[in-house]
């Protein structure tokens, strides 16, 4: 019989809780001097709040430290069988769905193609896999993430617009918790994937980052303190869609010059493609077998790999005005980190050091030597980890 670890819903109300039972599952295994530490809380009282937890079995404190003399400090960390958590991830083509512990770690994962199904469809299969995994977990699942791409409302849970699978103003927050009687938290994909990047990737330890994901269009999340800035209207942070060349080619969302219509993986597969329609000579004709709707953006990085001259040259272009965007984001924001993820990074290789010298040329001097340009350790499974953080929030 499944040994079952309930969780305290009591230790919502103790901020000292909340605060140390945080510093744990993030930076654990942790010594209680060190908790005391990050906290400014009291060494009896971080002891008296680990005792507590320890007892809820949400805590274990099974690990030594290294001694700096003394005796060897006794670290903490989260219980990994303190509960399960269940989050079902709905992009484009395909619906995830994944089982993890408590430390975010993936016991189980099933996909489904959703490219051809109706959004109802879409719909009835995401309960689905929500029901098999929870009926999976071996431990208790006390809230539900779920993460679609396009724009959502968090707050209220609804997928705002989701295209190609048909999705407009689904409530889909009060949809699953009506179904599983759980919390539930929605996100977008991007927001999701940056606060992974911002808590277990290429932005831990920082105050603050900027995350763009460079993908068939150009997400962003903009994060301060651990938390995404929405802006009024759950917006903010549309970097993609920032005019980076008022005589460049026309945009999904109707404008003319934006950085998704110049440097998304798109734009960067149209521009290939045009210029082989005009005659031009490259490896991509031959990755593709002559048909040109075929064309991929890894053809296009394979292609760049082996020193063909067209893919190169598009790339470059690409990276000249992905500066551009970001020297913007750097002198409006100010941030110290900004996060480069997405399929973008497999051509890291030829991209990094143009989209360097091109925010060089134009950010403000001390903005630019005050901010890290970097590319994302975690790519996919950092939407995991980004949920799975939010769920985790709701939980304690």
């Amino acid at each position: 019989m499944k040994k079952v670890y309930p969780v305290s819903y009591k230790l919502q109300k103790g901020m000292n809780e909340k605060l140390i039972l945080n510093i744990i599952r993030r930076d654990g295994p942790i010594s209680r001097a060190d908790i005391s530490k990050k906290t400014n809380l009291t060494p009896p009282t971080v002891t008296n709040v680990i005792n507590k937890l320890v007892e809820e079995n949400l805590v274990l404190e099974d690990i030594m430290g290294e001694s700096s003399g003394g005796r060897p400090p006794q670290l903490v960390r989260l219980n990994p069988e303190a509960f399960n958590i269940v989050v079902t991830h709905v992009s484009s083509n395909k619906l995830t769905g994944y089982l993890t512990d408590a430390y975010l770690k993936v016991s189980k994962k099933v996909v489904y193609d959703i490219e051809r199904l109706e959004k109802q469809k879409i719909l009835d299969l995401m309960f689905e896999v929500i029901d098999e995994l929870i009926k999976s977990a071996s431990q208790e699942v006390p809230a539900l993430g779920v993460v679609v791409h396009g724009p959502v409302k968090a707050r209220e849970g609804v997928s705002v617009f989701a295209p190609n699978i048909g999705w407009r103003n689904v409530p889909i927050k009060k949809l699953v918790q009506e179904r599983f009687k759980k919390p539930v938290c929605v996100e977008n994909d991007v927001r999701a994937m940056g606060l992974g990047e911002f808590y277990y990737g290429s932005g831990k330890g920082v105050d603050n980052l900027v995350f763009l994901k460079i993908g068939y269009g150009i997400g962003s999340a903009i994060i301060f303190d651990g938390k995404i800035f929405r802006g009024i209207s759950d917006s903010a942070g549309e970097f993609g869609h920032t005019t980076v060349d008022i005589g460049g080619p026309r945009c999904n969302c109707g404008n003319y010059g934006c950085l998704e219509a110049l440097s998304s993986e798109n734009a960067i597969v149209k521009a290939v493609v045009k210029d082989l329609k005009a005659g031009r000579m490259s490896l991509v004709r031959e990755l593709c077998d002559g048909n040109l709707e075929k064309v991929t953006p890894d053809h296009v990085y394979r292609a760049a790999d082996r020193g063909d001259e067209l893919s190169l040259s598009v790339l470059q272009e690409a990276a000249r005005y992905l500066g551009i965007g970001i020297a913007n984001i750097i002198n409006s924001i100010n941030p110290k980190v900004i996060v480069i993820g997405g399929g973008i990074i497999k051509a890291r290789l030829h991209i990094e050091e143009i989209i360097n010298k091109s925010v060089e040329e134009r950010a403000l001097t001390n903005a630019y030597q005050s901010c890290d340009i970097v590319f994302s350790e975690l790519g996919d499974i950092g939407t995991l980890k980004g949920a799975g953080n939010i769920v985790m929030d709701e939980i304690l």
